[in-house]
């Protein structure tokens, strides 16, 4: 995989076009909250909402949330949601998925990968995508639902999607990756793993997030801001005792074959809280 290239989706609802970008000069924003927030600066438009995703999601265990980034009553949004949604994301070869205007009539949005189709309402969202390898985020009078179970904090994302008249969205990825170090990858995998007792949550009988299988009583209502490093990555809030330690996740990235430094790792939080900054501006 090439982790200088930040590719992008990007799907204009008010004219239905789409557009896929490589993004070459941005890799010093890893992922995560830190790749969303400068996608949504860059672009300068109020009303961006983005879906973004970290190196190690479908990779590594507990790195399981999407993070979503829009502007609401002048301020910036920081959220994240579970589900299956991240790795979806990530096997369709895409860092970002970026949503901006609004359809003139309520719309579904299937996207198999880099191709988006824009569906009636009327369409069976049941028949869409690949079983087994899409996640599905719906919209009804009251609420926003991923995989039917998980929500976004305070229902916050409801808001947003009725404005941007999008009733439901299919993502399905079907790419596979080649490990670059598979011994390696597999050697800190099982490590990791095998540190559930180090998340600040307890194992349940819920819903499991994809690479989490604690099926915890958390992961039902998302998260709303947190460490920028592991929201970048993007991990679980409760897998902070983890995906906090630079050394973890240099190793985690240098298996995978990204060219991140133990400085680019460092760096990352003051960058997020930058950009975070300019954004408030707009």
């Amino acid at each position: 995989m090439s982790w200088r290239n930040k590719k992008v989706l990007y799907v204009d609802l008010s004219t239905q076009t789409t557009e896929v970008k490589s993004h070459p000069d941005i890799s010093e924003y890893i992922g995560g909250v830190a790749l969303g927030a400068k996608l949504m600066l860059d672009l300068g438009n109020k009303d961006a909402l983005v879906f973004s995703v970290g190196p190690l999601n479908g990779f590594f265990p507990y790195a399981s949330k999407v993070s979503v980034l829009f502007k609401d009553s002048g301020g910036v949004q920081d959220t994240y949601l579970g589900g299956a949604l991240s790795s979806r994301l990530r096997y369709a070869g895409l860092d970002a998925l970026v949503l901006t205007g609004s359809s003139k009539k309520p719309v579904i949005l299937d996207v198999m990968d880099e191709k988006v189709i824009f569906r009636d309402v009327d369409t069976d969202v049941g028949a869409l995508g690949l079983p087994g390898k899409r996640s599905v985020l719906d919209l009804d009078e009251k609420s926003v639902v991923l995989d039917g179970y998980f929500e976004s904090p305070e229902n916050i994302l409801h808001k947003v999607l009725i404005q941007k008249n999008l009733k439901s969205m299919v993502v399905t990825g079907s790419n596979t990756f080649e490990i670059e170090d598979k011994e390696r990858y597999q050697e800190i995998y099982d490590v990791i793993l095998n540190r559930s007792e180090d998340l600040t949550v307890e194992k349940g009988g819920n819903p499991s997030c994809v690479g989490c299988p604690l099926g915890c009583s958390k992961s039902k209502v998302g998260e709303k801001g947190g460490d920028s490093l592991v929201h970048s990555l993007v991990a679980c809030e409760f897998a902070s005792p983890i995906y906090s330690d630079a050394s973890v996740v240099f190793a985690c990235l240098n298996a995978l074959g990204y060219g991140y430094t133990h400085e680019d790792i460092e760096n990352l939080s003051k960058l997020v809280y930058d950009v975070l900054g300019e954004l408030e501006t707009l």
